[in-house]
This record gives C-alpha cells, structure tokens and sequence, in this order.
C-alpha cells in the first residue's frame, strides 16, 4: 500500500495503512483443512509453489476489517477460497468479507467512508496530509518548518501517542509546543467556562454560565482555502438536549463581530458514536469550505458547545484542528465491486437486500457530486483533489510549494489524481455495469424480494450510460503518440502521464480499452514497443522480476505535499515512480492471458514463481530484500517506504494465485451463474483446484481441453447455477440430470455435431 515521507529522504517516514496500530497477537496462522490447493499434473513444480503462496499470503495476512481501499482486491482473491478463516476473528473469509461489506459507512450525501486506520485528519478519508504537514524550505531545499498563519491545531493531551506521526511532526516543527499539552491551552478566551487544565488526557471545562463561549487565542491566523474542515473531538457529562446543535463562528481580517451568518452547526450529538483512541470522545466534523462566508483569513473561531445551557455541566476537549478534505474518491467504485464480487460468489439474497440500495446511493454520488452523468466521466470537485501538483516550478524552474494542493484520491496516495480523472473514470464505468448487473438480476428475479427504493436503476440506462463512459475516456483519456493512457487532465488543463503502467492494465481488466489499443498497450509494457521519452523500457520495465514497474517515467513535479522532496529518492526508489506492486501482476497476467494468449501468460507466471522460490531459498521477502540480501534493501511496509510492495500492508499480494482461477481454468461469477471458459496454457493442459467455494458449497474442478470435471462434495442449500464453455453440455454424471442439487461428479464436454 502507498507511503508518504514527511520530510526528505533519511529524515523521517512513516507508512500509512490500516496496520499502523498496535494489534494484538496474531492466532496460529493454520487454516482448518482443507485448505484449497492447485493440482496441475505436467507442472507439479508450479502447483506446489503456488500453494505455498496461496496458504502464505492469506495466513499471514495481518488482519482484514472495513479499511475500502484493498476491498476489490480481495474479494477477488478470497471469495473462491472454501475453508479458509480469518485467524482474529474466527469468521470464514466469506463471512468476514460481509460483515465489513455491510458495516462499511455511508454518509448522507452517499459518500463511502474510507475506515483507514486511526489519525489526526478527516475521519472518512486518508490518514494524511496533516494540518502541520505544509512543508517550508531554505534555498537549498533543505526543511526548515512550515508555513505559519494557514492551519492550526490544539492537542489537548500531556503527549501525543508514540505510535502517530503526528507526534513526530510535532517535535520536528518549530514552535508546535505551544500546540500540545497545558500550553495549547493558553491564550483561549472563555466565558461562562472554568478551565480545570488538562485532566485525563483532555482539556476540562466546567460551565458556569449560560450559552458558554470557547475562542481561538487571538495570535493564530488561518488561510480559509487550507483548511476546508474543522474537527472537534470532545465529550459532555451529560446528554445534549434534543434539538439543540453546538456550532462555531469565525471572524475574517477586517470582521469586528461574530455574526450568525457566518456560522456553521456541528453534527447531532450521539452518544453511541465514539473513539476509544481519544479518550472517548465524539468526532464532530463542519465542512466549512461549502459555506460562501468561509474564505480569505481566519482571525479568530469561537464554539458554542452548549448553547442555551447553563446546567452543572463539564466539557471535555481531546483536540480541535483543521483538516485538508482528505476523502478518496475511489471508495465507492471499489465498494461496488467489492460488494458485486461478494454476491457473485456466495448467491446471499440477504445480503443483497440489505446492500443493493446502499450501492444505488454510492453509485448515485458517483453520477451526481462527480459529474458522471453530467460529462461522461469523472470529475471530482473536492478541495484540493483537482489534479494540480503542490509542487510548481517558479520562472526559474526552482521549486515553490501550493499546500492544499495535490490531495491523492485513489491507492496510489501520493499522486494527485483528482479532477478529470482516468483512473476515477473506469472505475466508475466498471461500477456502472455492476449495478446494472445485479439490478437486472433482482427484476428478473421477484422472489429475490430486493427493494427498489428512491435510486433504483434501469440496467438499460445504466448499460447505455456505461457506454458512453467508456467512449468518453477513450477520447478524453487515450495519447495517440504514445499509444497508451495518460492519468488526468487537471483543473489548469495539463495532462499529466508518467507511465502509468497500473492505469492501463486496468483499463484492460475494466474492458475500457478496445482491443487494438489493449495490444498497443501491452506491446509497450512488455518492451516490444518503446517510447523513447521515458524513463524505462524494454526489459527494464520489468526491473523488478515479479511485476512490471508501476511507471516509466521519472516523476518529481506531481505530487502532494506530504511527499516534497521526490528527487531526493532515485529513480526506482519509491513504489509509485519506478517501484511495483507483486499483487498488480494479476492485471499482467489477465492482459497477456486475454490478448498475448494462454501461453505467454502462462510463461510470465513461471517466472514470477521462480523468482519466488529463490526469495524463499534465500530466506523470504525480508531477508532477500535486506541491506545485505540479494535484493537489496528495497521492500516498502511495516513503517518503511521503499521500492517495492510485497509483504506488511500489502494484502494484495494474495491476488496473484487468482490468476488461476479466475484466468487460466476461467471461473467468472455473475450474479446469476457461474461461468467456466478456460484458456489453458499447453505447459498445464490440466488444472484442478481442489477446494473451491461458490454458493456455500465446496467443489473441485479441473479443467482439460476437451472437458470440465466438477466434483461437488457437499450438499448446496440451492440448486447451483453452473454453465460450461459455449456449445459444451453435460454429460457423464451418474444421474444424468442437469441439475446441480447434491453432491456428484459432473461433466462437461464438446456437444456432438
């Protein structure tokens, strides 16, 4: 998963994901048997290496929960998986896979919460870039604090917790003391509140008058354009009144008074909604850049936190700061396809009716906020999310710095995709065709019992308007010189491609890329084609052996403020400018499989094997990529950035073995049925995987060039809907039925002429 530096290189780091708390101990990492296990006759080799890999990269995964990001990667490579268990929490992965589905939060506005792990940010998006994380340089580059007068933040605690970057922040900046502890306390103007310092970890207020008042300290001047949220976290000892909201005022250079105009209210308080990381207190966040007022300097806030009361009451204040609109985009396109993958699999009809309306409404913000309908592609309209670097060159060609600008909203964190965006946009093209699946499948399907609701669909309109998507990116999105697709046209107009090998290879995966284009595509990741612009090509594309490098072309211009010293990496050294995922190997091999054919596929997949079996010879991933292993210390993750992603946060790894199945022997759910189309490779003419999940029923399946042999081994709760390749029909089965209804071995074959 992506990393940010904080400072230049050597300085200081720190890895973002949703494992940067402490977790407790990992149970025995032994599934129950059976454990599912490739059997490929003419190639024992591979099958027991991909095993290996298969049962390492799930047991070892460190946990899965809601965290959005990595959820379309995983539901397509766990759900086929019978047998397997997440170790924490004694859930088969398909049950585990649900719960976060449907305990994934939505806002109103139908926005999918991000549920990274615990931060000092916006609570539903990414856990950077922080309020004091605006970079200020010397002539010579070198960081010498931040920019004052733009954001602010008061941390109410003796000490922030080792284990956040934000502590480490704040020791490296000049001056953030007066921020932290007793001393973020001072200077605040209060009326009708006695301060009792900090108590527990929390600033503590008791209240002594009616409609009590909390003001800014008078010395602290914000830039309305950094700080588009605000966030409180506190608590009350006792219940708010109904139908009373706290809220906040702020004065502008040249205001005299507070005003009810420039005012906005804090969300409803619930008792229920807490954080055990801040001492308990309620996460209260104002989206103030949506109010017209809120612009220019900031002078002076004020809070309300208990307006019209007077009671014996104590306010508790764990931290109040400005957060940049950290929100990623790509959340609900993965929360589509995820839950998509999720009802393929297993035919949950529960599940179904509980999440199809909450995709409606994911699908919908996709359509409305980001301008789907509207354009025909996306557009994202979020502060600081408009495809605009932080990084701009003076007329001089030297750096200067935009804070605010260049927020990441996709995987790759640290690139700003953001406003007519690429990658954004078929993701959305493939999240339109989900939903027009399944709502095609509950209309054709009464009994099902889906409810329709305010946003349902017409799979009609959402097929015609897919297509007009894909058109659009294609002739928005495609360089004809270079014979591949660039990322994004920022808000300025400027196209912005540095390679972008992930990009493309999902435009393949996505079916957004046309045939003859797919094959420009992959002539140039392979080396058949080079562009001579770029940094890397030919066999250096594939540098690191195990996947092509995520791009080709050097990058030190386009980035977001947390990551601003770029050239002071080398080329190669960072996971997003030269680095490579071994999970996004998948996509490779899907794109080769589907246009190079099953054998080249099949060749590339070797190899990658082979160059695992030696990491594992060597000692594994760490010891092989160490400062004294034959990779060289080149591994990303566990608090490190770096080169490569394998291990630590980087789960997807596990979709590698996918290829397999999904691929090679051609199992492709759909929300009606399963679909079998192999493309077997002539090095392994016959693949069976032992273990395979579908439908709550556990089979084995191999497949052969004039055959597919299902063996289903226990009873399904329902008829399972299985098809075979085109033209294929059953034969051979002791009961010579057609349906799938118990346990037996079933056959498919060519039909006879």
């Amino acid at each position: 998963m992506p990393r940010f530096s904080l400072f230049p290189a050597g300085a200081l780091s720190f890895a973002f994901c949703a494992l940067a708390l402490p977790l407790p101990a990992a149970a025995n990492p032994t599934p129950e048997p059976p454990f599912p296990a490739f059997e490929i006759t003419a190639a024992p080799g591979a099958a027991a290496s991909l095993n290996r890999f298969l049962h390492h990269h799930f047991t070892h995964r460190l946990h899965n929960d809601k965290v959005m990001f990595n959820k379309e990667y995983l539901t397509k490579a766990d759900l086929w998986l019978h047998g397997a268990r997440d170790q924490r929490r004694g859930l088969g992965i398909q049950d585990t896979h649900r719960a976060d589905l449907l305990g994934a939060e939505i806002s109103p506005d139908g926005y999918v919460h991000t549920h990274q792990h615990f931060s000092h940010t916006h609570d539903h998006g990414w856990p950077f870039p922080y309020w004091i994380q605006i970079p200020a340089h010397d002539e010579e580059g070198r960081v010498t604090g931040r920019f004052q007068g733009l954001t602010a933040g008061w941390h109410f605690q003796h000490a922030l917790p080792e284990w956040t970057p934000l502590t480490h922040l704040m020791r490296a900046t000049p001056g953030a003391e007066r921020h932290l502890g007793a001393r973020a306390t001072e200077s605040w103007e209060l009326l009708g509140l006695e301060s009792r310092g900090i108590v527990g970890e929390a600033w503590e207020l008791r209240v002594t008058g009616r409609s009590p008042t909390l003001t800014s300290p008078p010395d602290v001047t914000l830039e309305a354009d950094q700080c588009p949220f605000l966030q409180i976290r506190w608590s009350r000892s006792l219940p708010a009144p109904e139908r009373q909201l706290a809220f906040v005022e702020w004065l502008r250079e040249g205001d005299t008074e507070f005003s009810a105009e420039r005012r906005a209210y804090l969300p409803r308080w619930r008792h229920e909604e807490h954080e055990a990381l801040s001492g308990g207190a309620h996460h209260m966040m104002v989206a103030l850049h949506s109010h017209p007022l809120w612009q220019g300097k900031i002078t002076r806030l004020r809070f309300h936190l208990a307006p019209g009361e007077d009671a014996d009451l104590t306010l508790r204040i764990d931290s109040i700061f400005t957060t940049y609109d950290t929100r990623k985009q790509h959340n609900n396109p993965i929360f589509i396809l995820a839950s998509r993958h999720y009802f393929a699999w297993t035919g949950d009809l529960d599940f179904l009716q509980r999440q199809l309306p909450r995709l409606r409404l994911a699908l919908r913000q996709l359509m409305v906020e980001m301008g789907g309908a509207r354009l025909g592609h996306i557009r994202n309209p979020w502060p600081g999310n408009d495809g605009r670097s932080a990084l701009v060159p003076d007329a001089e060609g030297r750096k200067t710095f935009a804070p605010g600008r260049g927020l990441g909203n996709n995987y790759f964190d640290l690139l700003p995709f953001g406003w007519d965006d690429a990658y954004a946009t078929q993701q959305f093209h493939a999240a339109l065709l989900a939903v027009a699946e399944l709502e095609e499948a509950a209309l054709q399907n009464p009994g099902w019992q889906v409810p329709l609701g305010p946003y349902a669909e017409d799979p009609a309109a959402l097929r015609a308007l897919a297509a007009r998507v894909r058109d659009t990116f294609n002739q928005k999105f495609w360089d004809e010189d270079k014979g591949r697709y660039f990322g994004v046209i920022d808000r300025d107009g400027a196209r912005h491609d540095y390679g972008f090998v992930f990009l493309n290879l999902d435009a393949i995966w996505y079916d957004t890329a046309p045939p003859e284009r797919a094959r420009r595509i992959l002539d140039w990741i392979s080396g058949r084609r080079v562009i001579e612009s770029d940094t890397s090509t030919g066999a250096d594309i594939y540098h690191w052996e195990f996947a092509p490098r995520a791009t080709t072309k050097r990058n030190i211009w386009w980035y977001g403020q947390a990551w601003n010293m770029p050239e002071l990496t080398p080329w190669g050294g960072q996971v997003q400018d030269g680095g490579a995922v071994l999970g996004f190997s998948f996509y490779d091999l899907w794109a080769r499989l589907h246009h190079y054919g099953a054998d080249d596929a099949w060749a590339r997949l070797q190899s990658i094997l082979a160059w695992d079996d030696r990491v594992q010879a060597a000692g594994g991933y760490r010891a092989y990529y160490s400062a004294d292993g034959p990779g060289g210390s080149a591994l990303q993750g566990g608090n490190t950035a770096g080169a490569i992603g394998i291990d630590h946060e980087f789960f997807e790894t596990s979709l590698l073995p996918a290829i397999v199945p999904l691929g090679f022997m051609g199992l492709q759910p759909s929300a009606t049925a399963l679909h079998i189309e192999p493309r077997l490779p002539s090095a392994a003419p016959s693949i069976t995987l032992r273990g395979l999940a579908y439908r709550g029923a556990r089979l084995d399946v191999t497949t052969e060039p004039q055959r597919v042999t299902l063996h289903v081994h226990t009873w399904p709760a329902e008829t399972l809907p299985i098809h075979g390749p085109r033209s294929w029909q059953l034969s051979s089965s002791p009961e010579q039925t057609r349906v799938f209804d118990r346990p037996g071995t079933y056959v498919f074959t060519p039909a006879q002429p």
